[in-house]
């Protein structure tokens, strides 16, 4: 089930803070610090065992190593680690139970651990069991001055329907999966002054990921709401931001599957850096890829599978198509990921089995673009691209959506695109490094003046 008018009236839950505990949690963070752990490391460690979890202030020791899995399932618990190490464990590093208050993780290693779980509560498939859900989520949790590195599971999980988690001044890399995860129904989150990179590079067991099974910097699934700004994301093996609805995943095979009701909707993005990568943002992430592989129990428009004709057809194709596979080897998003075909299904017969994708109203504002093979892949409506600086020559937007538009007759609409800036080593203009396919929108407003063109030997414009 996937009702765009019941996501568009969702009623928007209010977070409030006392001015106490604002008070209580700005005494607790650093001015001018960057992100990562404050306290250094000293080079060898002591194994030690967590001390017992209550109200009040925890203290873990600098020079120590703590093996095995940390549950906080008390109100208001500041756990500082002064820098020390948890490390070693099969499980999640960190657990915050859901229906807490203020709860404040700071000055942690986690190294080699399942990351950090703020975990939510699972409510039943009606929209006041929803809200209640949303309701009693923990509040004032804070996640800070964290150095989170090479997680087996998501660096920091934030679970469906968790309301105003804020993660910050940290550093999430080297993780096998993704660097931080904003769960399905979660709403008004934080992700602010991060350091995310080298994400999703590996499996557990050390193999490359290739094709599809690379993962992103930050996935935003059929969460909403969420203010993300002023981090840097760096050499994740998809991308930096992956904005999707996941297609109720695995739901004849995972009993604690749900369908996801609400888009990856009304975000803002600003402020933030992307390099390194081939793709910065990509928007309604899977409106275009096969997901034969995923059980999907949402509902399809498409009649499945869909041919594969439109990609061998004489559409051009933009950068972000290419590297992902389309057109020039549609085998990687279809054929090879189809372990239930008896054969290879090469090349023809072949087709996609595709799913409405749901990323809207979302703002991106002051971000930086460079060393990327695309800035901003757009597949969804009503999105908004303004101000941001693209330093180089490579693909600013694509905008289009191939299947969506031309299998079913619905174009991406309502996109605006202005003030953004950039630098061209090749002289081009801001639409010779953009892809907007023809037929594919509709209702763009597009404003990009010659003034928005920095000058190559402006120092400020000659990277991030």
């Amino acid at each position: 089930m996937n009702n765009r008018a019941e996501r568009k009236t969702i009623s928007c839950c209010v977070v409030t803070l006392s001015l106490a505990l604002v008070a209580w949690v700005v005494s607790l963070t650093p001015g001018a610090a960057g992100p990562g752990t404050l306290t250094p490391a000293p080079d060898k460690l002591e194994v030690c065992k967590f001390p017992g979890i209550e109200p009040g202030r925890i203290l873990l020791e600098t020079g120590c190593r703590y093996d095995g899995s940390l549950v906080i399932a008390s109100s208001n618990v500041t756990l500082d680690c002064q820098g020390a190490t948890i490390a070693n464990t099969t499980r999640r590093g960190i657990i915050i139970r859901p229906g807490l208050q203020n709860v404040v993780i700071r000055d942690c290693r986690l190294h080699d651990t399942g990351g950090i779980l703020i975990e939510g509560q699972t409510p039943a498939d009606d929209p006041e069991a929803r809200e209640n859900a949303r309701a009693n989520s923990s509040s004032g949790v804070f996640l800070e001055h964290l150095t989170i590195s090479e997680s087996f599971m998501t660096g920091v999980f934030v679970d469906h329907y968790v309301v105003g988690a804020v993660i910050r001044n940290s550093i999430v890399e080297d993780g096998h999966h993704v660097g931080i995860y904003l769960e399905h129904g979660s709403r008004q989150n934080t992700v602010s002054g991060n350091l995310i990179r080298n994400n999703g590079l590996f499996t557990n067991y050390g193999v490359r990921r290739i094709g599809p099974t690379r993962r992103e910097g930050l996935s935003v699934d059929g969460s909403a709401k969420n203010l993300i700004e002023n981090n840097t994301f760096e050499r994740n093996a998809l991308g930096g931001i992956m904005h999707y609805k996941n297609c109720w995943e695995f739901h004849t095979t995972n009993p604690e599957s749900r369908p996801r009701l609400q888009g990856s909707d009304d975000n803002v993005i600003r402020g933030n850096v992307f390099r390194d990568m081939d793709i910065g943002i990509w928007v309604a992430s899977r409106q275009s890829r096969d997901l034969v592989m995923w059980d999907c129990g949402d509902p399809s428009p498409y009649e499945n599978p869909v041919s594969l004709e439109l990609m061998m057809g004489e559409r051009p194709w933009g950068r972000s198509d290419r590297l992902n596979g389309y057109h020039f080897n549609p085998e990687l998003i279809a054929g090879f990921v189809d372990k239930r075909a008896l054969a290879p299904r090469w090349p023809f017969p072949m087709g996609l089995h595709l799913f409405e994708d749901f990323a809207e109203d979302n703002t991106y504002s002051g971000n930086c673009f460079e060393r990327v093979k695309t800035g901003i892949r757009i597949e969804d409506d009503h999105n908004t691209v303004e101000a941001n600086r693209f330093i180089g020559d490579f693909e600013y937007i694509y905008l289009g959506s191939p299947f969506r538009s031309r299998v079913l007759n619905r174009p991406i609409e309502g996109t605006v695109i202005r003030d953004n800036m950039h630098v061209s080593p090749s002289g081009n203009s801001f639409l010779q490094n953009s892809f907007l396919a023809e037929g594919e929108h509709e209702g763009t407003i597009l404003r990009q003046e010659g003034s928005s063109v920095l000058q190559q030997d402006n120092p400020q414009a000659e990277r991030c």
